[in-house]
């Protein structure tokens, strides 16, 4: 023995998997930005309801 740590083998490649997934929406219109609150619903409220700050407007589309 020469001291030198044994050979591994290469770990195998990662499995890719194409069909799930896909892009992450944005949520960030979502996340109150005084106290970064996620808000629920279809639409960002106007206000945070943990701490009452307000939104950005809401660009449709």
């Amino acid at each position: 023995m020469d001291g030198s740590a044994p050979e591994r083998a290469p770990a195998p490649p990662a499995a890719h998997h194409p069909e799930e997934g896909g892009e992450s929406p944005c949520w960030l219109d979502r996340v109150c930005p005084e106290c970064g609150r996620f808000a629920d619903g279809a639409t960002p409220p106007a206000v945070c309801a943990r701490c009452g700050a307000p939104f950005a407007p809401h660009a449709p589309g």
